[in-house]
């Protein structure tokens, strides 16, 4: 969803450098790519690790409900698809393809950007807080796959962040990975594509036969 679907990730920089800056240590480039995808809880571990200070209990909650306020007002203002993006939902709603959301935020957040983007765009909607391992664990996916009854070996995920990735092919997916923002590294396993502008049923169809999607793309736009 953030960075896949709806161009969010800037509003979560916002949202996560000011939290660092509230907690006396202001965020660097590489910690903040480390965060990318990650749970709220695998967020925190991070923060916690980045500026000497523990988080949990009270303390936890606390700064957990900053910052989800905070990246939620920011949402209500300024939400925006990525590229690519719409246009692949509604050619997936035409070719009839069963489509879960499968996201590390939690529902309360997830609740915003979904009303932007229309909740019934997917036949299943998997957020953080609904398993007990989250991404890059490959638990989100499996239940994802689950809940529309297909094998996780014939789902494409579409990625934009190293732990989505990884948690997808982990999973067992054929997986599209776009980076939301550069400099990120490749994922093994993941097929790397610069955007999902040109994108459709066919070019993620075309993964799960080994084709580059990108070949594909270009047939079905002949």
């Amino acid at each position: 969803m953030d960075g896949t679907l709806v161009d969010t990730e800037r509003l979560w920089d916002i949202a996560v450098y000011e939290l660092a800056e509230h907690m006396g240590r202001p965020l660097d480039e590489s910690t903040r790519e480390r965060t990318l995808g990650n749970s709220l809880r695998g967020f925190f571990e991070i923060l916690s690790e980045y500026t000497g200070r523990t988080i949990d209990g009270a303390e936890y909650d606390r700064l957990a409900h900053r910052l989800n306020s905070r990246v939620t007002d920011l949402m209500r203002t300024d939400m925006t698809w990525r590229p690519g993006a719409e246009d692949l939902l509604e050619d997936l709603a035409s070719a009839g393809t069963p489509v879960a959301l499968v996201t590390n935020t939690t529902a309360d957040v997830a609740a915003v950007p979904l009303e932007f983007i229309d909740r019934s765009r997917f036949d299943v909607v998997v957020t953080g807080c609904m398993v007990t391992d989250p991404k890059p664990a490959p638990d989100p996916y499996l239940l994802a796959c689950a809940e529309l009854g297909i094998d996780s070996f014939a789902a494409v995920a579409v990625e934009d962040s190293v732990t989505g990735a990884t948690a997808a092919v982990a999973a067992g997916c054929r997986v599209l990975y776009v980076p939301s923002t550069a400099g990120q590294p490749d994922v093994v396993g993941a097929h790397t594509h610069p955007s999902l502008e040109g994108v459709d049923s066919a070019g993620l169809v075309a993964l799960t036969s080994g084709r580059p999607v990108g070949a594909a793309v270009g047939e079905s736009g002949a």
